[in-house]
């Protein structure tokens, strides 16, 4: 076994080599090694599995089907049981029954306090700790989790082309998660001309968790044996074995997310990960913990088999719309189009029933002596609020976020109470909280949902989203029924975020389920006798008609429109330009909302997938629209002007996707010179005192040539300045400060490439799934050979690859690129 890890040393070094873990030595490249060698056969073969089912062509009720009764499954003891012995020892769990086929989550090893998602009530944070003002944000906040990402989120796996950069930033970020935990943060810290502080003892940070990276992810910067490791191996193992000591002082644990899981064979993959961890690091089976994030459709016809696998760590299970609806268009691509993703929300009826089942199972899966000991997790919160010097005064729209988030995590509070009554209720009867709280009717009531993901650490958004978390159950019903106050912004009348429901907002939770007719709150009420054999759990009685399959995987109403065929695309060019710049977490105004959303790889998934299915099955528009041409507008530079109608019943073609693809290019053209006309308009207040129309047209054209490519790579910032300079009468150091200072963060050549990718992708017969790996790939190449990695991973077969590369010379890496992005892995 050969280990070569190809970063250098004398900066990253200390991540490297041995480590004293719990009085043991340990070599991380060894670990990884033997890791690697133990599993790779594993992974490889549960990621093949993943593109079988993917390109079965058989029904979507066939293939996706929950598992047979006496199918059988394996976990990591080698035990074996079928899924109804399975299903059946959960409600031996729910019902105290001491028999032969009982199991729960977390048997030998409780959950620790500090993570318990019954107890520690609040948000959970999530994001790089790269720079490290990231990481600092994240602890200071009022939050119960920070967890550091290298998935969806992640510091760079890759160099991108021409940025200067040694090694992945995902490297700087592992560094500093252990320069953190080890105390070793500067105070002050310097980044960027601000100071950063933490201000929080150690001993009130929130718990720290690490997202791992999902299955199919390869570390191409860690070889074994000349191949790329499973990032999943690298993460886990670096992670480990830097961060264990720090954390057992600071009496906490290794806690990891893990994302991305869709069959029990991915699940026993990781729970031998896992297992391989505490036995080289001398730990108890189940000491490390993990929280699930179930967020891929097919995971929920085997979540019972999953939590069975993982019940020995898995503490609480979040419920995130992002991926799980990409993965919904993904189970449907080759049969139906989903309706515009925009609108389908956690309020869906698929999306409530999603959030139910979670919460169900991990009740009864967890419970201890009657006590909820494991829980699910809501859903993300993504909105970065304005700030106040925004140059269109967009914060104008910062209450409707703030009062969004409050109401979001006040819905998935009130969804996450269930009474379990002790009798059978007449039919058509509603039980209230107040009822149950006042003992009129028997039986236990859990309260299920209270922690809940956030994606920015702003103090005003994060306390909005806090409160519905943390209230008392007492205290939830004022908060509904508090006076409403409205202010108006842009001719609309708001309600404040303090305020209580307004009647149209009644009206949607009593749809939901959540309030009765007269306004009080209503738990989801299950008698127990509901649930007593193993099919109960999957009845029309607890999901109505159609059962849990049809709850779960029904596709919701809804029309297709032009508009959000245009704003699927536009975000999906915006996110797809960030990875090109080597940027996973990034902020993209939605010129829909006049809200900027924190957006990663699950965001474009959706709307990669939605588009890729509309194209493929020949979809049509449901309802007339325009398509829209860009223009600069109150709230910046939107997709508003109408262009030209589009009817329903057109079909969304070649010709019509050519339309939308060229608006964007005129859209992103638009938007680059508006930005060189803003920096412009700066720089001449800055240096002169005034903004004369004609004086700023004149910067915004020198601006423009050096911000093009780089920025500053075919105009430099010198140059740039000395005309500057000349054009406002100053001299050109002045000039090249503001030149600099005003220049933006990524490389705007970028945009042509994205542009290509997504023709070639949208258009290829083939779906890829997770398919910003080839953006990945395009951020490391020399621009040159761009085009040619989009048209021999998109546009060619793996059989006519594989001859060029047998007859033609053509370099191997391209046929082991092709295979990796494709999830084509060679049994060995």
């Amino acid at each position: 076994m050969k280990v070569d890890v190809l970063v250098d040393r004398s900066e990253y070094g200390e991540l490297l080599g041995e480590k004293v873990v719990n009085g043991r030595r340990l070599v991380v490249e060894q670990v990884i090694g033997e890791l690697t060698v133990r599993l790779r056969p594993e992974i490889d073969a549960a990621v093949a599995l993943r593109r079988r089912l993917l390109d079965d062509p058989r029904p979507v009720v066939e293939k996706w089907r929950f598992p047979d009764w006496e199918e059988r499954f394996t976990d990591a003891d080698g035990n074996t049981r079928t899924f109804r012995e399975i299903v059946q020892g959960m409600l031996d769990n729910l019902h105290g029954r001491e028999t032969p086929l009982r199991w729960r989550l977390n048997e030998n090893v409780p959950v620790p306090d500090e993570i318990n998602p019954v107890r520690r009530a609040g948000l959970e944070l999530t994001g790089p700790w790269y720079p490290l003002s990231r990481a600092i944000h994240q602890l200071n906040a009022d939050v119960v989790t920070a967890f550091e990402d290298e998935e969806d989120a992640s510091p760079a796996w890759y160099v991108p082309y021409g940025s200067g950069l040694r090694a992945p930033p995902v490297w700087a970020g592992r560094l500093n998660v252990k320069r953190v935990l080890e105390g070793r943060v500067p105070r002050p810290y310097l980044e960027g001309g601000k100071v950063y502080e933490l201000r929080k003892p150690r001993s009130q940070w929130p718990a720290v968790f690490h997202r791992i990276p999902g299955i199919h992810l390869l570390d191409r910067y860690v070889l074994v044996d000349g191949k790329p490791a499973p990032a999943i191996v690298v993460s886990s193992v670096i992670y480990a074995l830097n961060n264990y000591e720090s954390l057992r002082s600071a009496g906490s644990g290794i806690y990891f997310y893990v994302p991305k899981v869709m069959t029990p064979q991915e699940a026993l993959v990781v729970e031998k990960l896992m297992r391989g961890l505490e036995g080289y690091m001398g730990l108890r089976t189940g000491e490390i913990k993990i929280a699930m994030l179930y967020e891929e459709g097919v995971a929920g016809l085997y979540l019972p088999v999953i939590m069975w696998i993982w019940r020995e760590r898995l503490v609480k299970s979040s419920n995130g719309r992002w991926d799980y609806l990409g993965s919904l268009i993904e189970m449907w691509k080759d049969e139906r189009n989903y309706p515009d993703p925009q609108n389908v929300t956690m309020t869906s009826p698929n999306m409530m029933a999603y959030q139910r089942y979670n919460a169900l199972l991990m009740l009864i899966a967890g419970l201890r002596d009657g006590e909820a000991v494991t829980a699910p997790v809501g859903g993300m919160a993504a909105v970065m609020l304005y700030p106040q010097t925004d140059y269109y005064r967009r914060y104008r729209y910062n209450l409707r976020a703030i009062r969004g988030i409050r109401l979001d995590k006040l819905r998935e509070r009130l969804t996450g109470l269930i009474f379990l009554a002790e009798e059978d209720l007449p039919p058509g009867a509603e039980v209230s909280l107040d009822d149950v709280l006042s003992g009129k009717v028997r039986g236990r009531l859990y309260d299920l949902f209270r922690q809940s993901w956030v994606a920015t650490k702003e103090e005003q958004y994060v306390a909005a989203g806090n409160e519905p978390l943390r209230a008392d159950l007492r205290e939830l019903q004022k908060m509904i029924d508090a006076p409403v106050q409205y202010v108006e912004v842009d001719g609309t009348r708001l309600p404040t975020p303090e305020s209580g429901l307004t009647p149209e907002e009644r009206r949607r939770f009593r749809e939901l389920g959540l309030l009765t007719e007269d306004g009080r709150i209503k738990p989801w009420v299950i008698p127990l006798t509901a649930l007593r054999r193993p099919e109960d759990l999957f009845s029309d009685r607890l999901w109505g008609r159609g059962g849990l399959w049809q709850a779960l995987y029904g596709i919701p109403d809804g029309e297709v429109t032009i508009e959000h065929v245009q704003h699927a695309f536009y975000m999906a060019a915006n996110y797809a330009f960030q990875i090109l710049n080597g940027n996973l977490a990034a902020a993209i105004d939605d010129y829909e909302l006049n809200q900027r959303f924190m957006n990663d790889l699950a965001t474009y998934r959706i709307y990669t997938a939605w588009l890729w299915t509309l194209l493929r099955l020949r979809a049509r528009v449901t309802r007339d629209g325009h398509l829209l041409g860009p223009e600069v507008a109150e709230n910046g530079v939107v997709l508003s002007r109408k262009v030209e109608p589009v009817r329903a019943g057109t079909v969304i073609d070649e010709a019509l996707f050519e339309k939308v693809w060229n608006l964007h290019y005129e859209w992103t053209r638009l938007f680059y010179r508006e930005q060189d006309r803003i920096a412009a308009e700066r720089i001449a207040v800055n240096l002169t005192g005034r903004a004369d129309p004609e004086l700023v047209e004149r910067v915004r054209e020198v601006l423009s040539r050096a911000y093009a490519s780089g920025p500053f790579r075919e105009v430099s910032a010198d140059l740039a300045a000395e005309e500057v300079a000349k054009i406002l009468g100053t001299t050109p150091e002045r000039a090249r400060a503001e030149v600099v200072a005003n220049a933006p963060r990524f490389d705007r050549s970028r945009a042509p490439q994205v542009m290509d990718f997504l023709k070639a992708l949208l258009l290829c017969p083939r779906y890829v799934q997770h398919n910003a790996r080839i953006l990945f790939a395009l951020a490391e190449a020399d621009p040159e050979e761009v085009p040619r990695l989009i048209q021999l991973l998109l546009e060619t077969d793996r059989a006519e690859l594989e001859r060029a590369v047998r007859e033609k010379g053509i370099d191997p890496r391209y046929l082991e690129l092709w295979d990796y992005v494709h999830d084509f892995r060679p049994q060995r």
